[in-house]
Formats: structure tokens, C-alpha cells, sequence
């Protein structure tokens, strides 16, 4: 399951490089702009790619896809983050339908996935696990990391004070700061003016305070994005469930990104079906299951890692003598 949704995080990355790359490609085949291909290794390929192809139809077909997992169009189906769709309409004060309708898509698959843009397709969550993987390796190094916390509701205050900074200013902030515009619209500076911009510096920010301070800082404590999805999520279908095969081993618990500890508690909507905890579960006591709301196994007791039935250091109670 972490194979299926690492290649997909990167299959996600690579088409946020790749449709603005084969929009800039139909620009410069309708300039007839045949020096800047001939210069460009990625615009040669893609080049060599359609080679005896008819023009036009190349010319239409390289923008029948535009934009990016802000917001995209595919061939004339609107796409939209909620997040985008929500500062746009507090910014604007006007609820534009067809905007509106262009989180179909997200929320139909939120309603029944739950938080799964946040696990499986943001590029953010991709780097932030690369950067936890550093992380440990530079912890192996000797070097003392830190792990500052925050509250988990954090993420709503940044979503709360940017929507009421859009409406006071009638200008988007959030979209300046949040990763999935701001590294689409930094690939989209380098492809077509050869130059990175501020982004650059905020994700490299980000990263850093992952890196140093706080682990996946932005994706647990700040992301507005992860806020909207949140509460979206808590009328998910699919959830994680825990069932009568737990045998207190922990090992689920050390694994998950968001400290939810499935082995003893009720899993919440912060969960991003990552599946790293179904993963590493030896004797298989966590399992998908649809429903409405979250269930512990019949006649179980949510108890404390390494601690079986809740009592100290795993000792059961000695029957009283009668």
C-alpha cells in the first residue's frame, strides 16, 4: 500500500511539472518558435514526441489540459481545491456557480475517502515525508532535533483569520502561502520565464522548521487546506477500524503522522488515510471499513500501549479468594 501511494504522490508531482511544460510547448509550436524547442531538452523531447504530427491538432490538443492542482481544467471539466473556491467566493463576496461546482469532484471523493487529497495527492505531503526520513538521518548523525507542538487546532485559526483577511482586503492571502498553489505557480514561473520566485523561499521555510523544529509541522498544526478537509472528513464512508484481533502491540501508534493512536482510540477525521498503521499491523487488527461513524470492536476498551486491558505494566488482577 505505501508503494501504490508513494507512486502515485509522484505520479501527481510529475504532471504539475508536465501540463504546464506541454502548454508552454504548444506555445511556442503556435509562435513557430523553433530555436527555443531546439534549446530546451524537455520541449525537444516532448518535440520529437509528436514528430510528423499535424500542428493544429498538436496546438489543440496541449491546451485542452490547463492549470493545476489548485485548480485545473480538463478537457472543459473544472476542478477546484475547496480552499480556493472558498477564499475566491469570501474575496469576491459572490458565489459564482460555476466555480462552485468545480468542487464536485474533491468533495464527492472527501464525503466517501475521506482526507485523502492531504495523504495520497498533495505535493506537500510528499516532501514533508522526505524531509522526515532526513530527519532521522540526521538524528543518527548525533544532532538533537526538536519537536515543538501545537495545538491541532491551529490549522482553523490560519483558515479563520485568512478568510477574514480576504474579505477585509478583498485580496486572497492564503493562496500566497499555501503548498499546493505555491509550488504549482513556482513550476509554473520556471517553465515559462526561467526563474524561480518567493515561493521557493516558502517552502524551503517550511521544510526547514519540519526539519529542525517541529515535525510535519505545516500538514499537523497550520495548513488551512487540512483544516477544510477535516471538517469535510467527519462525514466520511471509509474509515480505519480496529477489531477483536488487537493485541496491544503499539505498533501502530509510533507511525502515525498525526499521533491518533488507532490501537486506542476512535480514529477522527485528521486522519489522511496514509494506511501506514493497516501496514505495519502484524496481527491484523486494523482493517477499511464503510460506516458513518467511527466503531471500537464490541466489548473492547480502548486501552494503553503496552498495557493490555488498561491495567499496569500488563499484570492482570488476581482473583479475590472467596
Amino acid at each position: 500500500m505505501q508503494a501504490t501511494r508513494k507512486t502515485v504522490q509522484i505520479a501527481v508531482l510529475a504532471l504539475i511539472i508536465l501540463i504546464p511544460l506541454f502548454n508552454y510547448y504548444g506555445n511556442k509550436i503556435q509562435q513557430k518558435d523553433e530555436i527555443a524547442i531546439g534549446k530546451s531538452i524537455p520541449l525537444a523531447a516532448i518535440h520529437s514526441l509528436f514528430k510528423g504530427s499535424d500542428r493544429d491538432a498538436v496546438i489543440t490538443l496541449s491546451h485542452q489540459v490547463k492549470g493545476s492542482i489548485w485548480t485545473i481544467d480538463i478537457w472543459g471539466l473544472k476542478i477546484s481545491d475547496p480552499l480556493a473556491v472558498l477564499e475566491s467566493s469570501v474575496t469576491a463576496l459572490y458565489l459564482y456557480w460555476p466555480m462552485i461546482l468545480s468542487i464536485f469532484i474533491p468533495l464527492l471523493f472527501t464525503l466517501i475517502l475521506g482526507r485523502v487529497y492531504c495523504g495520497w495527492l498533495c505535493p506537500m505531503n510528499l516532501f514533508s515525508e522526505t524531509v522526515t526520513m532526513l530527519r532521522k538521518l540526521l538524528e543518527k548523525t548525533g544532532y538533537r532535533t526538536r519537536d515543538i507542538n501545537f495545538s491541532s487546532k491551529t490549522k482553523y485559526t490560519v483558515l479563520i483569520l485568512g478568510l477574514s483577511a480576504a474579505y477585509i482586503l478583498g485580496y486572497p492571502l492564503m493562496v500566497l502561502i499555501y503548498p499546493p498553489s505555491v509550488i504549482s505557480r513556482e513550476i509554473f514561473n520556471k517553465i515559462y520565464s526561467g526563474l524561480w520566485g518567493y515561493g521557493i523561499l516558502i517552502i524551503g521555510g517550511y521544510l526547514f522548521m519540519e526539519l529542525i523544529l517541529s515535525k510535519r509541522w505545516w500538514c499537523r498544526y497550520i495548513c488551512p487546506g487540512g483544516a477544510v478537509y477535516i471538517s469535510l472528513s467527519r462525514f466520511r464512508l471509509l474509515r480505519i477500524k480496529r477489531n477483536n484481533n488487537c493485541n496491544q502491540c503499539g505498533d501502530c501508534v509510533p507511525v502515525c503522522p498525526y499521533d491518533l493512536k488507532p490501537m486506542t482510540q476512535e480514529i477522527s477525521a485528521q486522519c489522511d488515510l496514509c494506511c501506514r498503521c493497516v501496514s505495519v499491523c502484524k496481527p491484523d487488527a486494523l482493517d477499511y471499513t464503510f460506516s458513518l461513524k467511527n466503531a471500537l470492536p464490541k466489548n473492547t476498551k480502548a486501552t494503553t500501549p503496552g498495557k493490555p486491558n488498561g491495567k499496569p505494566n500488563g499484570k492482570p488482577k488476581q482473583q479475590e479468594k472467596k
